[in-house]
């Protein structure tokens, strides 16, 4: 029950009396809803206090960081109020943004991406791999056992060389940028759910927006050419895209092993979940194949 969690937001000063709760979908972990009444629109976010770590983490402390470090910059939620100590798990307040999920302006994302890794942060933030080596050694770690299963010796045979690249200039990266976490209207265009970045290399947000492994966990067709070129061209940072050129392959090939892993460990579990990984597994080893 959510009335509970509001009378001590409204104890604590957070929010006015809430007129209306309404429950919001799309995440796997967090409870979230969308809270309203006099003068206030809120996203009201409760993250779980067992969250799933991994390649996404749910990094509570973390996307309130982020959302108040953005906040104004145009690329995220508006920053309200963080509860780390609410019961039930700790709390993130932030302007509710209407709209829908990104569906084909590929041109006004790569805008919002650039803006995204141009914004200056103080952190602190955790660290991402950047380079190949380490993106690999990571995408072991996450296929784990299943390496001895069809979809891991698959994967297994696309593991690219190991290969050296110029250190990256950090930035802060999203790391959950899928068009999933875009909300876009007639007039504003920003992410949602921060619930893991990180200071990294700016691709690794392009790699994951690009995805078709991605792209089909949200229920749309991988991009055409034409469109990934449009989005690309529209990111402009040359020397990001010629980066990206070069490391591409390793992030795909960590996002396939995720996808891996999550068929085989949640069969038995959860069917839908564990067909929708698999189907992204498919589309993203395919992908692979045209990189190498």
């Amino acid at each position: 029950m959510i009335d509970p969690l509001l009378n001590w937001l409204q104890e604590q000063g957070a929010c006015g009396q809430v007129d209306t709760s309404t429950p919001l979908t799309g995440g796997y972990w967090n409870a979230v809803y969308r809270i309203q009444g006099a003068g206030f629109d809120l996203v009201l976010k409760q993250f779980a206090t067992s969250a799933s770590g991994g390649l996404f983490p749910i990094l509570a402390d973390d996307e309130a960081r982020a959302l108040e470090q953005l906040d104004g910059m145009g690329v995220a939620p508006p920053f309200h109020s963080y509860w780390p100590q609410a019961p039930g798990g700790a709390v993130l307040l932030y302007g509710f943004v209407p709209g829908q999920m990104w569906q084909h302006d590929v041109a006004t994302a790569g805008v919002l991406f650039r803006r995204l890794h141009q914004a200056s942060v103080a952190g602190p933030f955790r660290l991402l791999p950047t380079q190949p080596g380490a993106l690999l050694t990571q995408a072991d770690d996450i296929l784990g056992g299943y390496v001895v299963q069809a979809l891991g010796v698959q994967i297994q045979a696309l593991r690219p060389p190991v290969i050296d690249l110029e250190p990256a200039q950090p930035v802060l990266v999203h790391t959950d940028s899928g068009p999933g976490n875009i909300i876009q209207s007639a007039h504003n265009i920003t992410f949602i759910d921060f619930q893991c970045p990180g200071l990294g290399d700016a691709c690794e947000d392009l790699a994951c927006f690009l995805s078709p492994g991605i792209s089909s966990l949200y229920g749309l067709s991988a991009l055409t050419p034409e469109q990934e070129q449009g989005y690309l061209q529209a990111y402009g940072d040359a020397q990001v895209l010629h980066r990206f050129a070069q490391i591409r392959p390793y992030f795909s090939y960590r996002l396939a092993t995720y996808f891996v892993m999550r068929y085989y460990s949640q069969q038995g579990i959860d069917a839908r979940v564990s067909q929708a990984n698999l189907k992204a597994a498919q589309l993203e080893i395919s992908a692979l194949h045209s990189y190498l």
